[in-house]
């Protein structure tokens, strides 16, 4: 029997969020849907172990729990990559919760998107939990196809939005694990995928957000600081793929090379850094010989920051 989603769940010490997310996924329970939920456990010290046991003797999922070393967020979407059997993937994290009939929304626009090879996914929106209102820009026009790239730097969409991936792409891809770094952005992946696809992207809301205090969102700028080679990998694997690079739009292009030096000097240093930032491709000449200058100026403001 195929599956429709795969439901991921990455967590670090937060069992005490996982029955609120728990009970948005039973509000998504429906005949005509079927999904899993893969919970991958990044060294936790807390009491999961009891949440997990209540939630199999329930018997109301399909649940499969891992628990691993810790190694970052990233390292458990490795896991999810490898054993996702869902057609369609969803990070949800911890601190999320499914909007009531989320999956069935999705399942119905789906239905008329699996056979397009161009479309990677749908995209919708995210609801702020105190406030019910969206916690981000809506697009434009509902629905656009439209690529991670674009909204965020051609469009200059701000916020976080909730992602249905095709689980297929993923299934040849992984992060890097740098074992002085416990955090990689999300893109360095998912980017990719803009090269050749678009997503189904709507203002429908399919899930609702509560950003934690030492939560990813709101220490983004100190781990970015703290973990210099996943963030300069960010960028590189935009920068040296011309269908990449060519999405954002404008003086966004220079973000992408000035960000790029900025990180490599945080990862080497200022001569390693020079070195490594020759060899990226200069696809766009005015905007790799600026971000030169800008990203050397980032990095030394940042080390005055700190």
């Amino acid at each position: 029997m195929s599956i429709d989603f795969s439901i991921c769940t990455p967590v670090f010490n937060r069992a005490h969020l996982l029955p609120r997310l728990y009970s948005s996924l039973l509000l998504n329970i429906d005949e005509n849907i079927s999904f899993e939920w893969l919970i991958v456990d990044d060294g936790s010290s807390d009491d999961i172990a009891a949440f997990i046991s209540m939630v199999k003797a329930d018997a109301k999922l399909d649940i499969r729990y891992i628990k691993k070393a810790n190694e970052g967020k990233h390292s458990c979407m490795n896991v999810f990559f490898a054993q996702a059997q869902g057609e369609l993937t969803l990070i949800l994290d911890s601190d999320d919760k499914l909007v009531k009939d989320a999956l069935k929304q999705v399942k119905g626009i789906w239905e008329s998107l699996a056979e397009r090879e161009d479309i990677a996914g749908i995209i919708g929106l995210c609801l702020d939990m105190a406030t019910k209102k969206p916690s981000a820009q809506c697009f434009f026009d509902d629905p656009i196809e439209s690529t991670l790239l674009e909204n965020a730097y051609k469009y200059n969409m701000k916020g976080d939005r909730c992602d249905f991936t095709r689980t297929s792409l993923f299934q040849d891809k992984s992060f890097p694990i740098y074992s002085d770094e416990k955090f990689m952005p999300e893109a360095v992946v998912t980017v990719l995928f803009d090269a050749d696809y678009k997503y189904y992207c709507t203002n429908l809301a399919f899930k609702e957000i509560e950003y934690q205090a030492d939560g990813l969102t709101n220490t983004y700028a100190a781990l970015a600081m703290n973990n210099p080679k996943g963030m300069a990998l960010r960028f590189e694997v935009v920068l040296n793929n011309y269908n990449l690079i060519k999405l954002p739009a404008g003086v966004n292009k220079l973000k992408f090379y000035g960000n790029y030096m900025r990180y490599l000097i945080h990862r080497s240093g200022y001569l390693l850094a020079y070195k490594a930032y020759f060899k990226v491709s200069k696809f766009f000449k005015l905007s790799w010989f600026a971000g030169f200058f800008v990203g050397s100026i980032l990095a030394f403001l940042d080390k005055i920051k700190k």
